[in-house]
């Protein structure tokens, strides 16, 4: 990959830090909702391409459920929510207190997903969009399930920021993904902002 396209290792500490931010905050807000302790923390994140996305996922699971919500304003692109579908399933019934049936589950799944989504997507985006001080306009989010290939369809140009968001919860762990699909002008662009955040808190 294009050495431009990389962060520094500034950039990338930095990077992460202000997801981290936004996870904690969409982290709180959850919480709130369940009256039940959730941590949501960054391990990882790296830029790829699509192909790689997707045999990272054919690897996990076939099946992909993901919420994806388009932004615009001082870099662009569209953010996904990615679980594969047993896990997303399972975060939904443990939210749910494991008090409905398997039936009601499937019922609710594109709904409560799409609040989850909604919740650390906006969150994220509200952050970067705080920290950076610029501004970004969001679209309502939309719940889509099926391959990797297909979720990523038609993104053959794009580079994809994809993180790990690992879910901490009283009983378990679940692994989510965050995917940032962004051309190499809003990368661009969206490096600037860092170097500019960096250069205030220096």
């Amino acid at each position: 990959m294009d050495d431009n396209i990389q962060l520094s290792e500034l950039q990338y500490d930095a990077t992460v830090e202000i997801l981290n931010i936004g996870m904690g905050c969409a982290a709180n807000a959850l919480s709130e909702i369940v009256n039940e302790e959730i941590k949501l923390s960054v391990p990882s994140l790296k830029f790829l391409y699509k192909r790689q996305v997707v045999e990272c996922f054919d690897a996990l699971s076939k099946n992909i459920v993901a919420i994806k919500q388009s932004f615009q304003g001082a870099f662009y692109g569209d953010a996904l929510l990615m679980f594969a579908q047993n896990k997303g399933i399972r975060l939904v019934s443990i939210l749910m207190k494991n008090q409905i049936s398997a039936t009601e589950l499937l019922e609710l799944e594109a709904d409560a997903m799409k609040e989850i989504g909604n919740i650390i997507l906006n969150t994220c985006l509200a952050t970067c969009s705080n920290v950076l001080s610029k501004d970004l306009i969001t679209e309502i989010p939309v719940f889509i399930k099926g391959t990797a290939e297909e979720i990523f369809d038609n993104r053959f140009d794009n580079i994809i920021l994809f993180i790990q968001v690992k879910f901490s919860l009283q009983h378990e762990d679940i692994d989510g993904y965050v995917a940032f699909i962004l051309e190499t002008s809003a990368i661009e662009q969206l490096k600037i902002n860092i170097d500019m955040y960096l250069s205030k808190n220096s």
